[in-house]
């Protein structure tokens, strides 16, 4: 273990040269081999570019931190000729990504509500998926849309009530609503699927229990 630290320390106190082929063992003893895209002295990261394991078409790229991996070898030093230089990193398009992934689970959070059921909290997104996350808000355990109509339980289209009668808004939510429980399985049909899954599930330990009892010669009882 010493040694195979103090390879580790060794490697990571040269720099990889950008297109120099390394291969390296994880802490979960996975070998790992590719082409060096970057090398960050300091943190002791490195990016390899490795071959797909489900597309000859594409890479894998692997980030790997040299502080928890060992065997870590350069099997081929790059000649300085690249065929493509490095693609840089868009990083506004990265900060856009970034940006759009918290706003999407800021807004999954939003539909959140302890008071209500599941069923409703899925109705709130299908709502605000339509008109916008900040269009709609809980009230309790109503959903306010558009600050003037309110959606209350059991959240059918009977339950929309508009404060300043806005028939156009009232009309547009029902809609909603309406697909939404038209397209949503119902809990009987939930409930049915769950029981066909159970009974598919005990079937075969009851066909191995009489096929064990026919084998032993044991009678199988009657039902």
């Amino acid at each position: 273990m010493a040694a195979a630290t103090a390879d580790v320390g060794n490697a990571v106190n040269d720099c990889f040269s950008i297109g120099s082929t390394v291969i390296c063992t994880t802490c979960f003893k996975e070998e790992v081999e590719g082409e060096v895209l970057a090398f960050d002295h300091n943190t002791k990261m490195l990016i390899l570019q490795c071959h797909s394991k489900t597309s000859g078409e594409l890479s894998d790229v692997y980030v790997m931190n040299l502080s928890l991996c060992s065997n870590v070898q350069v099997i081929k030093e790059c000649n300085g000729n690249f065929v493509d230089d490095p693609q840089k990193l868009n990083l506004d398009q990265v900060k856009m990504r970034l940006r759009k992934t918290v706003e999407r689970r800021q807004d999954y959070l939003k539909s959140k509500n302890a008071d209500v059921t599941p069923e409703a909290q899925e109705l709130y997104r299908a709502i605000a998926k339509q008109l916008g996350y900040n269009e709609v808000s809980w009230q309790g355990a109503n959903i306010q849309v558009l600050n003037e109509v309110t959606v209350s339980p059991p959240y059918r289209v009977d339950n929309v009530v508009s404060s300043s009668d806005n028939d156009k808004s009232c009309t547009y939510i029902k809609r909603i609503i309406n697909q939404f429980f038209t397209t949503r399985p119902s809990a009987a049909q939930e409930n049915a699927h769950g029981a066909s899954s159970s009974s598919a599930s005990v079937s075969p330990t009851s066909s191995s229990l009489s096929s064990s009892n026919a084998a032993s010669g044991s009678p199988v009882p009657a039902n």
